[in-house]
């Protein structure tokens, strides 16, 4: 009972966290903002957990409980809503999405409570299926956030977003806790955890990876579906798709078949997948195409931030792992900070198209080094 406690609250706390978001870097370019500083507004709710997560999850590490920080998480994704609700400006959405970043700062507390509900050796287990209800919670978010964006306009995401996060908070108050001793983290301890190899390379492929996802798939997809004739409807599903494909991403690893296939074999796929989603996407004129690439690109996507979060903590102590996700949780903040930024800039100095490409070519580094990664067997 009390796993599906916790696994309700994270759909919920995700869903009121995406329910705006394929519609405001349009949103933002139709106030009369460039892409660039469209793209850095988007940026900047990951930018909020790039600087927070690290020391949350340290935090949460010495008090030994993570419920408080869920809580906090779910009052801060209500906070942000209605602040971008009833000031919906390019200035304030800049505000709101750093509220928005704090909020999402606290998944690290949602993972690592999730992950004490198991055994030591079932991590991978309890990452991918937290993993697809995270996905699911977003699917359902898209695919609602289309129908209302049509029929109402983008201030009633606002205040849908508002009201679901409120009801997150109740619930949230009746999530188990599974207290642990109260840590001092040490210096050495942290050493152990900046230096860990496994945790560093998880870091840099999932950077690479939100890259690619939230400058494409989370921001400016949406923009180029809407220039090819797409309503807010058919915007919404377009998104959906892509992540309805996460959620199958997710459970596969899971199987004896995606165990069977293995890391670093799924990592390649993975990669080749988006690099070619990415690559696709600006030459696409068709709604019904883009739709399907849009589920093609999303089956590399939800796997792979799967098989890092597992890889990147699975050497360390149980005493570790909070702050260990935390700053992994961190690190790959810089490619979601950072990703719809450079592709803004390409777009533009030069052409969208142009933005896609440079996007599709962090796809072939990912690839390159998860090859290099599993010779030194650092992903199995």
């Amino acid at each position: 009972m009390k796993k599906v406690q916790l696994l309700v609250v994270t759909g919920v706390f995700w869903f009121s966290l995406y329910l705006y978001i394929p519609f405001l870097t349009p949103f933002l370019i139709s106030l009369g903002v460039s892409a660039t500083i469209a793209g850095i507004i988007f940026g900047m709710h990951s930018f909020t957990q790039l600087v927070l997560r690290f020391p949350v999850g340290i935090k949460s590490d010495t008090l030994g409980r993570q419920k408080p920080f869920i809580i906090l998480g779910m009052l801060f994704a209500a906070l942000a809503a209605v602040l971008m609700y009833f000031f919906p400006n390019p200035i304030m959405l800049f505000v709101g999405n750093i509220v928005s970043g704090f909020s999402s700062t606290m998944y690290v507390a949602f993972t690592v409570l999730y992950a004490k509900y198991y055994g030591k050796n079932e991590t991978s287990r309890a990452m991918g299926t937290i993993g697809a209800v995270v996905e699911a919670g977003i699917f359902a978010a898209f695919l609602t956030g289309g129908f209302l964006y049509q029929k109402s306009g983008m201030r009633s995401l606002f205040l849908v977003s508002f009201l679901i996060g409120a009801a997150g908070v109740i619930a949230s108050l009746f999530v188990k806790e599974a207290p642990a001793k109260k840590v001092t983290i040490k210096k050495d301890d942290l050493l152990v955890i900046i230096k860990n190899k496994e945790l560093l390379l998880s870091s840099v492929l999932c950077i690479l990876v939100k890259a690619i996802v939230f400058a494409t798939a989370f921001s400016f997809t949406p923009k180029i579906a809407q220039d090819i004739g797409a309503n807010g409807i058919e915007t919404g599903i377009a998104s959906a798709l892509f992540i309805a494909a996460s959620v199958l991403g997710s459970i596969f690893i899971t199987t004896k078949a995606g165990i069977k296939l293995g890391n670093t074999r799924m990592t390649v796929v993975g990669f080749l997948i988006l690099g070619g989603y990415a690559a696709a996407v600006p030459f696409i004129h068709s709604i019904p195409l883009l739709m399907a690439v849009q589920f093609i690109g999303g089956l590399g996507y939800a796997s792979l931030t799967a098989i890092f979060m597992a890889n990147a903590v699975r050497h360390l102590k149980p005493n570790q792992k909070a702050a260990g996700m935390g700053l992994y949780q961190a690190l790959y903040s810089i490619g979601s900070a950072l990703g719809p930024v450079l592709l803004g800039i390409f777009a533009d100095k030069f052409s969208y198209e142009a933005g896609f490409l440079v996007i599709a070519g962090l796809a072939a580094a990912g690839l390159i080094l998860a090859l290099s990664a599993g010779r030194k067997r650092m992903m199995d």
